[in-house]
C-alpha cells in the first residue's frame, strides 16, 4: 500500500526594501550622516522566524573611507505562556570587506512581552557586551530605552503610514539624532 506523507508546514516569506537618511544603531549614528539602504526577507514556520538583512554599509571601513557592506543573518524561537509573549534567538552580524565573518560577531538574544511593553537583551556571544532595551508601542509611536553598559538612549519614532517612520534617538553623550526612513514590501 502507498501512504501520503503529511504535507510540511507552510512557510511566509516577507521581502521589503528601505532607505534611510542614516544608519542609527542602539543610539549611535554609524553612517557617519550618509544614507543607509538595506534590504530585508524573513520567514517564519510555526515559532521560528528567520532571515537576512542586508545593508549598504555602516562607516566600520574607515581605512578605506567608505561604509563597509553588512549582513546580518537571524533566527528565533517564540511563543507566549498566557499573555506573557517570549523569545530565545540568534544573530549574526557580518561584514565581507573587513573579514569579519559567521560567528566572529554574534549575540543570543532574550525577549519578554506583555502586551505593549517589551524587554530584550542582546548577549555577545563569547564576550562581555550586553545590551538591553526596554520597549513600548502606543499606536503609531514607540519608545525604547536602551543601555549598553557605556551609554544609554532614548528613542521616540512615528510611523507616519506604512512605509514612513520617524526617529529621533537621544543618546546620552551624544548629540540628538534625527533619522526618517522610506520601506516598502516587495
Amino acid at each position: 500500500t502507498f501512504g501520503l506523507a503529511a504535507a510540511p508546514a507552510a512557510v511566509a516569506l516577507d521581502a521589503s526594501a528601505s532607505i534611510a537618511t542614516s544608519y542609527l544603531w542602539r543610539g549611535t549614528e554609524l553612517g557617519e550622516g550618509n544614507p543607509a539602504l538595506a534590504v530585508d526577507l524573513s520567514g517564519s514556520t510555526g515559532a521560528i522566524s528567520y532571515g537576512l538583512w542586508v545593508s549598504s554599509g555602516d562607516g566600520r571601513d574607515a581605512e578605506n573611507d567608505s561604509g563597509s557592506t553588512e549582513y546580518d543573518l537571524y533566527a528565533s524561537y517564540g511563543g507566549s505562556v498566557g499573555e506573557i509573549g517570549y523569545s530565545i534567538g540568534y544573530a549574526s552580524y557580518n561584514y565581507p570587506t573587513t573579514g569579519v565573518g559567521f560567528d566572529d560577531n554574534a549575540e543570543y538574544i532574550y525577549g519578554l512581552s506583555y502586551g505593549p511593553a517589551s524587554v530584550t537583551v542582546y548577549d555577545e556571544k563569547g564576550g562581555d557586551y550586553e545590551y538591553t532595551v526596554v520597549g513600548y508601542e502606543a499606536g503609531a509611536y514607540s519608545f525604547a530605552y536602551g543601555d549598553n553598559e557605556t551609554t544609554t538612549h532614548f528613542d521616540v519614532s512615528y510611523a507616519v503610514n506604512d512605509s514612513l517612520t520617524l526617529t529621533v534617538s537621544e543618546p546620552e553623550d551624544a548629540d540628538t539624532i534625527v533619522v526618517a526612513s522610506y520601506a516598502l514590501p516587495f
